[in-house]
């Protein structure tokens, strides 16, 4: 009965356990989580931030026992050239198309209505394209512009996944604003871990993408 009981106290305390694996997994999501929350609060470093999330997760994807604290840091400083300007770039094209919308919203005109159609076609098709961008940025050492031009090419290739995603996003937005409840407990999810479990589904999904045109 004594062996039986240590075997069973030393299961739970072996750190190759599913269980201790998956804490590991979670801990490491919610700390990258949260750095990418803190870096993302000046706003103009939302991009730097971005491309720091995703290059962390492909660690945490690949590796047990992350430094996460040192890599996210690493990151955002290697980066921050690159990131500010897709950042940048990506901050203006939502301003000025959601500036646009706020305009004409209320206008039934024709021309207004063209208007309002090519805005929310510029947000989804911005959406998309830094779907793909911002985790090549993180993969590869590129200019700006060969990130996005790869970033719609393999939007273009592979637009059902890029789709999915959309859709997921767009679903997630939906929820939170089913009522004033949601809101807050999707927004306090979010600022825990949200942003980094999606990073995290997302990095695998990029991984296998990779992998298909680096076989090719």
């Amino acid at each position: 009965m004594a062996q039986k009981g240590s075997g069973l106290l030393k299961a739970a305390f072996d750190t190759d356990n599913v269980l201790m694996r998956f804490s590991e997994k979670v801990l490491d999501i919610v700390t990258a989580n949260l750095l990418f929350v803190v870096s993302c609060l000046p706003t103009v470093t939302i991009g730097v931030a971005k491309i720091s999330l995703y290059q962390t997760m492909f660690e945490i994807k690949k590796s047990r026992r992350v430094p996460v604290f040192k890599i996210y840091i690493r990151a955002f400083k290697q980066n921050l050239r690159l990131g500010l300007q897709l950042g940048l770039l990506e901050l203006g094209i939502v301003l000025i198309s959601l500036l646009d919308l706020y305009l004409f919203w209320g206008q039934a005109g024709l021309a207004f209505q063209v208007l309002k159609a090519i805005c929310l076609g510029i947000l989804i098709f911005l959406t998309l394209v830094m779907l793909a961008s911002y985790p090549i940025a993180a993969r590869y050492e590129l200019t700006w512009k060969e990130v996005l031009q790869r970033g719609l090419l393999l939007v273009s290739f592979n637009f059902p996944w890029f789709f999915l995603m959309l859709a997921i996003l767009f679903l997630i937005v939906m929820v939170l604003y089913v009522s004033g409840f949601t809101l807050v407990l999707g927004g306090s999810a979010f600022l825990l871990f949200g942003f980094g479990l999606l990073a995290f589904w997302q990095a695998g999904l990029m991984e296998k993408l990779f992998a298909k045109y680096q076989s090719e």
